[in-house]
Formats: C-alpha cells, sequence, structure tokens
C-alpha cells in the first residue's frame, strides 16, 4: 500500500481525502461557490472528470486541477509531504477495514499524447513577432525599451478562448478568438511540455475575457521554463511571468527565463547541458504579500517559490543572487517602469 502511487490511489475518490484535510464536503457539490484557497465568492467550481478535479478563475487560471493540487496550496506542504498524506490516509482506511475498489483511469499516456498534439497544432497556427503586432505591443507595453526578440514566444492571430463548462458534465464555452501571445515551454531535459498563452487586444492590451493569461493542461510536467533567450555565458536568470523575465533582462543584461508559476519555479532544475556552464543564477522573486496559510502559518508565496529554486541551485553548487521588486505587489516589469 505504501508504495502506490499517491495520486492513483486518490483518484475518484478525492472529496474524502480533502475532507479528511479539513475541507469543507460543501466545496464538492459541482456548483459553483466560493474558493476553500483564495476565498472568492463564485469563481470555484469541482467536477467529477479525470478523477475529481476542480477549478478556479484566481488559482488554477480557469485550468482544472487535481486534489494533489489543492492539498499543496491549502496546507503549503511540499510534493512529498502531500503524497505521505495521502498513502497514510488510505492506509489508515485498509487499517479500518475500508476496501479501496478499483476505479477506472483514463490512460495518462494517451491523454498526454491528445494533450502534445493539441499544443502542437496551436504553435504551428502562430507566427514570428514582428514589430507592431499586437504580442509585441503588448511587450514593449509591460517593458518599454525592450531591445530583443524573444525566442519561443510568437503571435497567434485568432487563438481559441474556451471557458469552463458552467455545470459539471456540461461543455467548455466558445466566447471568440483574439490575438494571443504563446510561449513555448520546456522541461529541464528539453522536451516540449506545455503552452502559456496571454490573450490580447489588437493594440496590444489584455483582452477583456475571465482569465487573460493560461497554461494549457500540458503532459503532466510540473517544472517547465520558456528558454527566451541563449546562454552564452556562465550566468542564468529565472523568473516566474514573462513580462518579469524581459525586465530583469533588461535591468541585470543577463538571459532570464520565465517559469511561468511559481510552482513551476519550485520544481524545475537546471537543464543538465548547461550544469557545467553556467556558475552565477539569478532569480527575480515575485514580491507577495504576507498570507496566513490555512495551517496557521505565514508565508510570502514569492518568496517561498524563489527559496526553493534557490535550493536546488546551490545544493549543484551554483552562486544564487535573489533580487525582487522595492514594494509589494510589483513584479520586475513594474519595477522596470518605474
Amino acid at each position: 500500500m505504501m508504495q502506490d502511487k499517491a495520486e492513483d490511489l486518490a483518484y475518484g475518490r478525492w472529496p474524502d481525502v480533502l475532507e479528511h484535510a479539513g475541507i469543507a464536503s460543501s466545496h464538492f457539490n459541482g456548483k459553483h461557490g466560493p474558493c476553500p484557497l483564495c476565498g472568492g465568492k463564485d469563481r470555484f467550481r469541482w467536477a467529477k472528470k479525470h478523477g475529481g478535479t476542480w477549478v478556479c478563475s484566481q488559482c488554477t487560471e480557469d485550468k482544472y486541477a487535481n486534489g494533489f493540487k489543492m492539498l499543496m496550496l491549502y496546507h503549503g506542504w511540499t510534493f512529498p509531504e502531500t503524497a505521505d498524506f495521502i498513502r497514510a490516509y488510505f492506509q489508515g482506511s485498509a487499517e479500518r477495514g475500508v476496501t479501496r475498489a478499483p476505479v477506472q483511469r483514463e490512460d495518462p499516456v494517451a491523454e498526454n499524447e491528445r494533450s502534445l498534439r493539441r499544443m502542437s497544432a496551436i504553435w504551428e497556427a502562430t507566427r514570428e513577432m514582428t514589430e507592431g503586432d499586437p504580442a509585441h505591443r503588448y511587450l514593449c507595453n509591460r517593458v518599454p525599451g525592450l531591445n530583443f526578440m524573444p525566442r519561443y514566444i510568437r503571435f497567434h492571430p485568432a487563438l481559441d478562448y474556451w471557458a469552463p463548462p458552467e455545470t459539471d458534465g456540461g461543455r467548455p464555452q466558445l466566447l471568440g478568438k483574439f490575438p494571443a501571445m504563446v510561449a513555448r515551454c520546456f522541461d529541464p531535459s528539453g522536451r516540449f511540455v506545455q503552452l502559456h498563452k496571454t490573450y490580447l487586444t489588437e493594440d496590444g492590451q489584455k483582452a477583456n475575457v475571465p482569465v487573460a493569461k493560461k497554461t494549457d493542461k500540458g503532459i503532466g510536467i510540473n517544472g517547465f521554463v520558456v528558454p527566451m533567450l541563449p546562454v552564452m555565458g556562465d550566468t542564468l536568470g529565472f523568473a516566474e511571468g514573462i513580462e518579469s523575465a524581459a525586465a530583469g533582462a533588461m535591468f541585470r543584461e543577463i538571459p532570464v527565463w520565465p517559469c511561468l508559476n511559481g510552482p513551476s519555479m519550485a520544481a524545475f532544475d537546471l537543464p543538465p547541458r548547461l550544469m557545467q556552464q553556467v556558475r552565477h543564477v539569478v532569480i527575480f522573486e515575485g514580491h507577495d504579500a504576507l498570507k496566513r496559510l490555512h495551517n496557521g502559518g505565514m508565508r510570502r508565496a514569492g518568496e517561498h517559490y524563489a527559496s526553493q529554486l534557490a535550493q536546488r541551485m546551490r545544493a549543484h553548487g551554483k552562486r544564487v543572487l535573489i533580487l525582487r521588486a522595492g514594494r509589494v505587489g510589483l513584479d520586475m516589469a513594474d519595477h522596470w517602469v518605474q
């Protein structure tokens, strides 16, 4: 039992596990309601698909996530701590005589292949950014004076915007087609694993949609980056967002790679091909407000994620410098403008 994969154990039984972790059962009724994480009044919904998933327009950017991510965010646990909790829960169930009936699960290999085909089709419909197109205008609006064209970030002239279904078992809703900035993301080994989309207006502003920035479903990899600048010397920077990475690159005159979100930054590792070349790592930390966790502790999300990446880099023998904007709530793009 204790050697079973934690996510397989909980597949189809997430509500039981999450209630045991202190999350009220009212969140799993399949209706729109308050989010147990961010407190939004009507932005959360639980669905039975894929063994039990949830969506929140703020916490998941309208992208469905499973109970594993909810546990990590709710309690501030690490991946191993979360897995241990799930295994312990089911071991306790077995000791109490509760039988775990087998649950039919989708083939993850086939599911990942479908995701990869969908992401590849979107990427093939993009084109290189050029001066004046909506994607380039957007980046220049956020990072005035931008003097480079980032690699693996392109322009899509009319990308479908799908909103989650209103009811459990319902169909996603197509809200229209929008210009978009699309970023291709890779894991440390160089595999294409994720796609990030920023929906825009023709003049380079964020589109008027529920969530303007979305990551795709991907292929189940937690740590990824957009290697938007080549590494020529011995220094490499990391940031959460594309805009922060571009501003950090301008500010320090070094290549900076965006990880696109905090958990991805925390999970990413230095590519093996750069292990000998890179000696110095600069991490641009998100300057988030101090928040109380549901377990009673206090944490700044940006600091938490940056420190995990820093710890991994130091374990590789790299010298690490962590920088952040001067005021709470600002990112490096804001800092650059100021």
